[in-house]
């Protein structure tokens, strides 16, 4: 609940001009991209990204064989903690230095798409980090939080109130009947994600949210920051 609260204050209002063009866009049209990494940490001023997966989804159809899973290079020194978490080992990370050649390729993967993700500011933070790090561009897609959904969704009784008490990714998907396999791997954990929205887009068409600048009042960030979060990624997931 700690890292809820903080993440709630600490969330980020991105491509608010893209807002208005695609606005009007039916969401079972709409090119969606549901992101997840896996880093070293959850500093911002010293980890990085060590692994990051993307799902395309056209409107609630989750196109599996459409998706990209990409390793980085730490920046900085992995510790046993996190290394139990996510299974990679440096050694399985050293031919991947060329961030360059891996973040352009992965931002052309995305394309305009809008970003859909669980406690997503974070993952968008860190990309957006190594983006400017690497690249010299600047990095604002809009996004979607699959929480702020959720939570919605409980608030309008769609969804009992005794799910209010579900922030992981593990807890909302089995909420849902989703099965859960294997976490702390960015693409499973992609997947699953995908999974979860796509439920939502179902519920959301049952009270009449049909649109992109709907879906982006319930479930787009709205606070604008990220402070480095260091708490234990068990909390997220």
């Amino acid at each position: 609940m700690i890292l809820e609260s903080l993440y709630l204050k600490c969330c980020s209002l991105f491509g608010r001009n893209k807002e208005h063009k695609i606005g009007k866009v039916p969401i079972i049209n709409a090119n969606f991209v549901v992101l997840d990494t896996e880093l070293t940490g959850l500093d911002e001023t010293k980890d990085s990204i060590i692994s990051i997966a993307g799902i395309k989804m056209v409107g609630k159809r989750i196109k599996i064989a459409d998706c990209s899973y990409n390793f980085l290079a730490p920046s900085c020194k992995m510790n046993r903690e996190n290394i139990l978490i996510h299974g990679l080992v440096p050694s399985e990370l050293e031919g991947y230095t060329d961030k360059k050649q891996i973040l352009r390729s992965f931002l052309s993967f995305l394309e305009d798409s809008i970003i859909v993700g669980h406690f997503i500011i974070i993952d968008l933070a860190f990309l957006k980090k190594e983006v400017r790090q690497h690249l010299n561009i600047s990095f604002n897609p809009l996004t979607i939080e699959i929480l702020f959904i959720y939570r919605w969704l409980i608030d309008i009784k769609v969804l009992p109130e005794e799910f209010r008490v579900n922030t992981s990714l593990v807890d909302i998907a089995q909420s849902l009947g989703i099965e859960v396999k294997e976490l702390h791997n960015a693409l499973n954990d992609a997947f699953i994600t995908a999974q979860i929205f796509q439920r939502f887009i179902s519920y959301l068409a049952t009270v009449k949210v049909f649109t992109i600048d709907s879906l982006l009042k319930i479930g787009k960030p709205i606070v604008s920051g990220y402070i480095g979060l260091k708490q234990q990624k068990q909390h997220i997931y």
